[in-house]
This record gives structure tokens, sequence and C-alpha cells, in this order.
């Protein structure tokens, strides 16, 4: 069955979506999405209760339908829930959490995009209902601030909407900071997935963003490769965005070049630039130079 499509919804679902659900690209492949292996095998053992969802509903049980998404930004959650729904054809109902939290009433405001949800994922046999940046709307705050009780009642409209969400409809949440979210909250989670800083090879991530119409041409110096790489490792802003945008962007170089073939020299030296210093490689005692670059970097430049 086909995504639903807004102009296709009822006319008060229609206003819902304008209203306080963003626009979002989910034609992502999932074999895209790179996963340490134990989240590996939690979106598969996901996948699984999905494509079993009603088997397991005569029975009497209850697939994984809430998930949570912790982790430093860019290290994937929401990629890979663009990628989950493009895998499973399911619409995603992206909530624009801060119009939610300060447009009109908050709990008619969650009602209404659970209510949207329950639509889509009842008539197009299925819906992820996403907030990212979870922790603005379930926030472990004293609800005796007006900002507590604000918080407090978007928490508690949530609870509400959960027990009665569509049994085709998964509601999935997003946050950097675990630490604020309300533990009622987190224990109505099914499925916590912790995502961290890339771990794997660079030259693999490489390969793993390079399109199938360019070539690769390995021309970067051994020396530079081993520097930058150690760098890395202690480098805690580094994510896997940071690293496909370096990749994009040298795409972008080889085409702007009359060329389909990209070279890792510039791909690393863009990501010493990042990282804020750069390698001079010399010969003798002037070997492995590492020289601070006090400039900002600019990837777009």
């Amino acid at each position: 069955m086909p995504k639903a499509k807004k102009e296709e919804l009822p006319k008060d679902l229609q206003e819902i979506w304008d209203e306080l659900i963003m626009p979002v690209d989910t034609n992502i492949s999932f074999d895209s999405v790179i996963l340490d292996a134990e989240n590996k095998e939690k979106y598969r053992l996901f996948i699984k209760e999905q494509e079993y969802r009603d088997k397991l509903y005569n029975y009497g049980l209850e697939p994984m339908n809430r998930l949570l998404l912790y982790g430093a930004s860019g290290t994937g959650k929401t990629y890979s829930l663009k990628a989950l729904s493009n895998l499973l054809n399911y619409t995603m109902v992206y909530v624009d959490i801060a119009k939610s939290l300060t447009d009109g009433n908050v709990a008619t405001n969650i009602s209404n995009i659970f209510k949207l949800g329950n639509y889509i994922a009842a008539n197009y046999d299925g819906c992820i209902i996403f907030f990212d940046e979870c922790d603005a709307i379930a926030w472990n705050r004293d609800g005796n601030t007006p900002e507590g009780g604000t918080v407090r009642r978007a928490t508690n409209s949530i609870f509400q909407c959960l027990d009665q969400m569509d049994r085709h409809a998964i509601f999935a949440c997003a946050t950097n900071l675990l630490h604020r979210l309300d533990p009622a909250f987190e224990r109505r989670c099914n499925l916590k997935m912790r995502f961290t800083r890339p771990k794997s090879d660079i030259d693999s991530d490489i390969k793993h963003f390079i399109f199938p119409k360019f070539i690769i041409n390995d021309n970067v110096d051994d020396t530079v490769r081993e520097i930058v790489k150690r760098r890395a490792q202690n480098y805690a802003k580094l994510s896997y965005y940071e690293i496909e945008e370096l990749v994009k962007r040298a795409m972008k170089r080889a085409v702007l070049n009359d060329t389909n073939i990209v070279n890792t020299a510039d791909i690393y030296d863009d990501l010493s630039k990042a990282m804020n210093f750069k390698v001079k490689v010399g010969t003798g005692t002037d070997n492995e130079q590492i020289f601070h670059n006090d400039s900002h970097y600019d990837p777009s430049v």
C-alpha cells in the first residue's frame, strides 16, 4: 500500500498536517545506515515483529511499537528512522516539537498529532509518529513551575495517546539528552537504542557513503591517514553525518572538475580541517608535523 499523501486526507487532518507536521524525505535505503552490532540486531528483531504484527496480535501479543533512540547529535538516530520508514513503507509523521509546545493548547496539539497518525496507520497500513528532541516535551521537570506545568501536561497527554494508539502505528522519539527525560516516559518505550560516535574505519565509511557512479582514488599519504585516524578517535564532535557530508563534498568537487573520480586525499584533508588541525608531511625529522589551524572551517567552501 502506498504512503499517505496530505491531499488525500480529510480536511481537518490536512490542517493538522500543515500546522504541526514537518516535511521529511524518507527516500533512504536502510542499507545506507551505519549501525553497530547491537543496534543492527535490535532493528532486525523490530522489523521482524512488524512483519509478524498481525500474527502476534492474534496470539494476544503486542509487537514492539515504541522506540526511544538516544545519543549524541549526528550519530544516525533520525536518519535510521527515516530509512526504517522507507523499508517498512510506513508514512512518517515528523512532529514539529517547537510549534506543538508553543502554538495553542499543548494537550490538544498532541491529541491531534496522534489523531492524524492513527488515521494514517489504520488506512494506509502503517505510520511512524516521530517526536525528535523529545526531551523538550517529556522533560523531567518540577510541575510547580509554569514551564514544568506545560511539560507535565504534554507528557500526560502523550501517555494517554500511547494507550489508545492504533495497532498499526509506531511511536518513535529521539533525544541527545537522555538524562533529562521523564523516567515514566522512558519506561513506556519498549525498544531503546543507544547511538554512539563513529567507531568504524574512516576508509570503510568513505566507501559506504560514496555513490555508485563514482570511483575512489585512494591517494592519501599513509602518514596522513595514520595521523588523521588517530586524531579522529579522540575527536568528540565527529559524526557519521559529518563524514557523509565530506564525502558528498568530494563527489561534488569531482563533478565540477568533469570527472567521477574522488580522491581520498581531499577527504582526509577536509576531515583534518573539520577537526581544526592540519598535517604537513616532510622528510627526515620534519615528518609527521601537526600544525593547529585556528581558522573556522566552513565545509561549504
